[in-house]
Order: structure tokens, then sequence, then C-alpha cells
């Protein structure tokens, strides 16, 4: 395994920059809306940072994740640290970071980053965490509440007339497909979006209702037995981020049920089962793909 130590003197207080590390992510280093933590020994954290170009390439997400391990009040941070491709690689590694109070309102930042499985992985880390130490330091100085990568701009998701535009989808099994339409339609004025015909995977037909939409999927008692006496629903959420999401569910205590993957829909799409047992399906836009081009038919 391969460590390295970073050393250098902040001008900021260590009050702030314990803050800074466990409670202020967003301000310095994370993409502020992605943030979940609670700064407590064993409890987990998980962030994303985004890398941004000036050309036409899209922004990419380093999913970041792990659990604080030891805390003490404005002296000492100390979390294990997983990223993916280009940072750890997947490796669990340990963060510390030692705050010792110097003249002033200075501080002796003492950072030690344990675990990396190659030396290629600790160069790469050995050379960011300087620029990325003098970053926090200019941000807590500006008491500027910018997000990782300093940039405010705010992407709206794709639009695919595969699917509809509702940011929470409930897809609900009935048995008689076309019975439970018929009442969803007559009760709560349900109107069909899109029809998935059998021979296309599972039989299912897209509805919206007012500004919401909902999914009816046809139920096979057999091959999917109901739970509490009820057939088996699913929550389906649009996400900015699949694998971000997938990856943040996990490490927050969700079982995986089906990876990230791509759909001919013109989704990427992963389910999960959360702590309590509730199914959801993560869904993002890639792209806007025509229903007749993978067999659906769209009705309004």
């Amino acid at each position: 395994m391969h460590a390295l130590t970073i050393t250098r003197t902040s001008p900021r207080s260590a009050a702030a920059l314990y803050r800074a590390w466990t409670t202020g992510w967003g301000s310095w280093f994370a993409e502020s809306d992605t943030a979940r933590l609670r700064a407590e020994v064993g409890e987990p954290f998980f962030f994303d940072v985004v890398q941004r170009f000036t050309d036409a390439r899209e922004p990419v997400r380093h999913p970041h994740y792990g659990r604080f391990l030891r805390l003490v009040p404005d002296a000492l941070v100390s979390l294990s640290w997983v990223t993916g491709t280009g940072g750890t690689a997947g490796a669990e590694t340990t963060l510390t970071v030692h705050l010792d109070a110097v003249a002033g309102d200075f501080t002796q930042v003492t950072l030690t980053h344990e675990g990396f499985a190659t030396a290629d992985a600790r160069d790469a880390h050995e050379a960011a965490w300087p620029m990325i130490l003098a970053h926090q330091d200019t941000v807590i100085a500006d008491g500027v509440i910018a997000n990782a990568v300093m940039d405010e701009r705010v992407s709206a998701p794709l639009r695919n007339r595969s699917i509809p535009d509702a940011a929470f989808i409930p897809m609900r099994s009935y048995p008689d497909i076309e019975a439970a339409v018929a009442w969803l339609r007559d009760v709560l004025g349900a109107r069909e979006h899109l029809r998935i015909p059998r021979g296309r995977g599972q039989q299912r037909v897209q509805l919206t209702i007012g500004t919401g939409a909902m999914v009816v999927v046809a139920w096979d008692a057999v091959a999917a037995p109901a739970t509490g006496g009820r057939p088996p629903a699913v929550l389906m959420v649009r996400v900015p981020d699949v694998h971000t999401a997938y990856a943040r569910a996990i490490a927050l205590g969700a079982t995986g049920l089906t990876p990230p993957a791509d759909h001919p829909d013109g989704e990427r799409q992963a389910s999960v089962r959360d702590p309590a047992g509730h199914a959801w399906t993560l869904t993002q836009t890639i792209a806007d793909v025509d229903p007749a081009s993978w067999g659906g038919e769209l009705v309004e």
C-alpha cells in the first residue's frame, strides 16, 4: 500500500478548517446539492465532485464516499475515502487531517492519505491535494459559497419522448392492465401517453395525471407474488446521474437490485431497495428517442 503526507500553513483558524472538513464540504470541494453527510463517527458520507470543461465536452461527475472514522473538534478529522477511476479506483483509503493552531489565527495542516493500491494513484493525489487545500483557503477567506468547481451553472434535464416529464413516476402492477387503465381514466382523469406492448418486455402503459405521471404494469402473480397482500409497486425517480445516485444509495445502506444500464428508450436506469425495503428505479435521460424506434406506441 502507498501513502502520502502534505504539510502546509493555512491562514485560516483551526475552527474554520474543522467546519470545512466536517459540515462545509459544499462550500469548497463538493457539488453542493449532492452532499449527504452527518459529521459523527461511524456515519457515512457522499458527495460528487464535478469536472467541467471549457470546450463542448459534457461535465464528468466523480462520486466520493466513505465514513467518518475519528473526530476531535478543531483538531482532527479522519475518514475513509473511496472514489472511482482516476481517483482511488475503488480502493478504500484513509484520509486524516491534523489541525494545529499556530501564531495568530494560522493553522498548521497535516494531511495524511493512506491505503492507495498503486503508486500512480498516490502520485496523482499528491499533486492534487496542495491545489485543493489552497482553494479551500481562498474560499474560506472570501466567504464565498461555491461548488467544487466554482461554477453555478445548472443544466436542465434532457427531455425524452419515450418517458413522461414527471420527476416521480409510480409503477403499479395490475392483473388486468386494460381494466386498470380504464379505472384510472374514469376515476382520476388519467390519459394514456405511451403503450409498450407485450413482446417488448413487460407489457405496460404510461399515463399522465395532471402534471404527474404513472406507469401501469401487467402483473404475473406467479412470477412476482404479492407482498403483504399487495401487488408489487416501485417508485421511479429521475436523477441527474444514475451512476452517482446508485453509488450513493449503496453507500447509505440500500441493496442493489439491478446495476446501471442503458436502454433502447433513451433512459439509463438502475434499481435499489432502500433500508426500509421499498424498491426504487433510478432513471436518467441520456437521449430523446422516438418510441416507435424501440416498439413503443405513442398515444398522445
